[in-house]
């Protein structure tokens, strides 16, 4: 079992002790098998009260690009999730839809189980935090915050909720409302962006001159009892040449192997022999594959090197998960923010019923086009 696996397992139990022990203190909400178990506190409202008076005039000015960005990225999300369908039926590729979780298996889109426990907990934050301070910015009530734990048959996921004054909430403007259900995507949305070129233009550039240019070590194999595998190549060994040509990082090993199809034979040498290897084909797009991770060796490994390349490697996951969490909260479907913020706009658009209606069927249709991804992800 594998380090991740095993943190994984030891939070579900963590998690299933601390319902059974707080039943009493959560209330529970069901659907089928699904379950959430939300802990109502008071816990941050003051802060939210605090960043709403002193930001108040700027987050009234920003709602315009708020609701507009919002409304941009349930485009976006929508037509990226057809998009995938379409290609999946259409050429048997994988699809880019799969469930989110800290251990690896088929339709599993994998993130190491400390950067996956991490970042859900500061999107969650900033992502209620924001629904939050724009309700207080408007002057609408918050009545509770805290915790929640969702979870099928047995707990899974801890999460964290604001409440606001759903009655008053409802009652407020449209254009209040949409400020509300937006803040939160758009806010993981920009913290995702900013943390990706934090990211990219100054901590891996930085990085980069941790690491030796002279090769690239085979760091683990992939599932499936690969080709380089079978030719007798084993985990650590520095590659240095493939095919004749000088592989110096991992973007050379890519480029190396980019022309090449299933059935080639390659010519790789490491600091240790010299291989003949028969390229396989690669079971989630059938292309070329020789089945092994790579990266470039480190010149200093020390404490102070890891813990720098772990913090660089938490703000790009923070960077992913946060696009990718607001991004999905904007597809309209039923209760979820952009599901909310798409029936706000119909009512302003037509009357009330038709505008449940069309919100209705448009669910229906975006839920089993995001069910057909994610089930085709697993098969």
């Amino acid at each position: 079992m594998s380090v991740d696996s095993a943190a994984f397992i030891a939070l579900i139990i963590t998690l299933a002790v601390a319902v059974i022990y707080n039943r009493k203190k959560l209330s529970f909400s069901r659907f089928g098998i699904f379950f959430a178990g939300m802990y109502r506190t008071q816990a941050g409202i003051k802060t939210m009260d605090r960043l709403a008076t002193r930001h108040r005039n700027l987050l009234v000015k920003l709602t315009p690009w708020i609701i507009a960005l919002g409304f941009i990225g349930m485009g976006f999300v929508v037509f990226d999730l057809a998009r995938s369908l379409l290609m999946v039926l259409s050429s048997a590729s994988p699809p880019a839809v799969g469930v989110v979780l800290p251990f690896k298996a088929k339709g599993v889109f994998y993130v190491p189980f400390f950067y996956w426990f991490v970042s859900i907990f500061a999107i969650l934050i900033i992502h209620e935090g924001m629904h939050g301070v724009m309700a207080r910015v408007y002057n609408l009530p918050v009545k509770n915050s805290g915790l929640v734990i969702v979870g099928a048959i047995v707990p899974l996921i801890p999460g964290a909720f604001v409440e606001p004054d759903e009655k008053k909430l409802l009652a407020a403007p449209k254009k209040q409302q949409l400020a509300v259900y937006a803040a939160g995507p758009v806010a993981n949305i920009v913290t995702g962006a900013l943390f990706l070129m934090l990211f990219s233009f100054i901590l891996t550039p930085f990085t980069d001159t941790f690491y030796s240019k002279d090769g690239v070590v085979i760091t683990e194999f992939m599932d499936g009892n690969p080709p380089a595998v079978e030719s007798g190549i084993e985990v650590g060994e520095k590659i240095t040449h493939i095919n004749g040509q000088a592989i110096h990082e991992p973007t050379d090993f890519s480029t190396a192997l980019k022309d090449s199809k299933p059935g080639d034979m390659v010519s790789i040498l490491t600091a240790r022999a010299a291989y003949d290897v028969t390229l396989g084909t690669n079971p989630q797009n059938k292309k070329a594959w020789l089945g092994v991770f790579v990266e470039n060796p480190l010149l200093a490994p020390t404490w102070a090197t890891y813990v720098v390349i772990w913090f660089k490697d938490l703000i790009f996951w923070l960077a992913i998960l946060s696009l990718g969490v607001g991004l999905f909260n904007l597809i309209p479907l039923g209760p979820i923010d952009g599901g909310r913020m798409f029936l706000t706009a119909l009512e302003h658009l037509t009357h009330q019923a038709r505008a449940a209606t069309i919100w209705k069927s448009v669910s229906f249709v975006v839920l089993g086009i995001l069910l057909t991804n994610v089930v085709l992800a697993f098969v």
